[in-house]
């Protein structure tokens, strides 16, 4: 083979190739992490002292003014031994994080997969503070050190945004998941107070209204948990005011049921009728199921029997879902 011959070979392999290599990519845009560098200033660190970080994808075209924000969840921590263990993975320190996050769903920059959003400014926010983004406050006890200040955390990424076009925004929507979810019914109302008056504002939780409901064994195990959230992480004094003096107890104000009612922001919900969370921890927690005569039920709900049937169907949890 000669070599003006070598050359067009090639040629014509790379052209057949090009179109699987630009799918491949668009199926998996990597979008680099971003640590808050000045966030210190602000008091803002992950559970470890690690700074904070989002993950920017730029807006292009019609969608250049317009942002998503997305919350990233994964549970809580409510003790300080919990708290300790998370510091130490990607929940706790961006030390952790994997520094380039694949952008899917609502965060795609596929037009087909994604027609509402591709080409707005899309921005995951980092999760790594165990209390929803809206602790403040600090552990030391002379050995070991946890920051809970997922407030701050907010807060400084708000303002490192603000600069890079936020501050400008024609449309923005506010949104999370799980945990991610609650943090956004926690901070709806304060994200429309950072936009401009004339931008249409809105918010969205997925798989983030957790109720405040008993259990099978009739005790309040999410509300038990979420007090002990609230009390180590000092979060009471960053939830909706006018929802903290209508409750006996204030720290309620942390389930979306009760803080729903004081957001003024349009705001849309998407919750399972049967949430996998809230059927496995609220209604049935392991304490609540010793002998678990509901691993099967929990497992598929259509090996449950007829009572477990009742139960579900029955139950405040799923009857405010659906």
């Amino acid at each position: 083979m000669n070599a003006a011959v070598e050359i067009v070979f090639i040629l014509v392999l790379l052209l057949s190739f090009a179109p699987w290599l630009i799918c491949a990519k668009d199926r998996r845009l990597e979008v680099k992490m971003t640590l808050v560098q000045n966030a210190s200033v602000h008091g803002a660190f992950c559970l470890d002292g690690s700074l904070p970080a989002y993950h920017l994808h730029r807006g292009f075209g019609a969608g250049a003014r317009n942002w998503l924000l997305q919350f990233e969840g994964g549970g809580w921590c409510n003790d300080i031994p919990s708290c300790l263990e998370r510091a130490q993975t990607r929940r706790g320190s961006t030390r952790y994080m994997t520094k380039y996050e694949i952008f899917s769903g609502i965060l795609s920059n596929n037009a087909s997969l994604n027609p509402d959003f591709y080409n707005w400014n899309r921005v995951k926010i980092r999760y790594c503070d165990g209390a929803s983004f809206a602790g403040n406050a600090k552990f030391d006890n002379g050995t070991s050190s946890l920051y809970f200040r997922g407030q701050k955390i907010w807060e400084a990424i708000i303002l490192d945004l603000l600069p890079k076009g936020l501050a400008n925004a024609r449309k923005a929507l506010l949104s999370g998941c799980s945990a991610g979810g609650l943090a956004t019914f926690l901070h709806c109302d304060e994200f429309t107070k950072y936009l401009p008056n004339n931008a249409s504002v809105k918010c969205l939780s997925d798989a983030g209204f957790f109720l405040d409901e008993r259990d099978i064994s009739l005790n309040h195990t999410m509300r038990s948990l979420y007090k002990e959230i609230v009390e180590l992480q000092g979060v009471e004094q960053n939830l909706d005011k006018n929802c903290t003096k209508s409750l006996y107890i204030p720290e309620l104000c942390f389930f979306p049921q009760y803080a729903l009612r004081y957001i003024t922001t349009p705001f849309f919900i998407l919750n399972s009728a049967y949430d996998v969370f809230q059927f496995h921890h609220i209604l049935v927690p392991p304490s609540a199921d010793p002998r678990g005569h509901w691993n099967r039920c929990k497992l598929n709900p259509a090996a449950c029997n007829a009572h477990q049937i009742d139960v579900l169907q029955g139950s405040s949890l799923f009857l405010q879902l659906t």
